[in-house]
């Protein structure tokens, strides 16, 4: 999960952990790379503890390729990132310098549907230096225009995968489906 600040990736990292676990029945694990925000590791911590699964909290890219190793047998490991001012293009390039994106790792942009259009664009520019498979769009219970999502996909070039309706975990996260996101902006 990669995105800017305050987009709910860590909430939205736990409800597909959780759903994952509960519903599918597969192992779980988390690594996080969040070591800039107050309390963000505790929040994770404490989602990791309910779903008894474990996590590994990594500082610098060694520390990454040894969790990641270290976490190999579980089915997913869900990586959770630091949001940043997107604005500024070396937070983004500190990803890069913490996490190994490779050929075995699915990246989620996460977007707050409450953003403009226009931000959205430059968030999914700044972030476009890392490989960005598919988007995941947080609050849409939060607002009343959605018209922007169409937008945004024809734009990007890229699919949204999963979006989210509230805080409660697991709950509040659908798959998205065409006719999902269709029914979203028509609503």
């Amino acid at each position: 999960m990669i995105g800017p600040t305050g987009v709910g990736k860590t909430t939205t990292l736990a409800k597909l952990a959780a759903e994952c676990m509960l519903q599918q029945k597969k192992s779980v694990a988390f690594i996080t790379t969040d070591t800039y925000r107050i309390a963000a590791i505790d929040q994770l911590k404490t989602y990791a503890k309910i779903l008894d699964a474990p996590i590994e909290v990594c500082y610098n890219i060694e520390d990454f390729k040894e969790a990641k190793q270290k976490l190999q047998h579980f089915d997913h490991v869900y990586i959770d990132t630091a949001g940043r001012n997107f604005r500024n293009l070396q937070y983004v390039k500190d990803l890069q310098s913490i996490i190994d994106f490779d050929q075995e790792m699915e990246t989620f942009l996460v977007l707050a549907a409450t953003s403009k259009l226009e931000d959205m664009l430059a968030v999914y520019e700044q972030f476009s230096l890392l490989h960005v498979d598919k988007l995941i769009i947080t609050k849409l219970d939060e607002t009343a225009t959605k018209g922007a999502l169409l937008d945004l996909m024809v734009k990007t070039k890229k699919g949204i995968a999963y979006t989210t309706h509230g805080q409660n975990v697991p709950d509040d996260i659908q798959h998205s489906t065409s006719e999902r996101i269709i029914d979203e902006i028509l609503r």
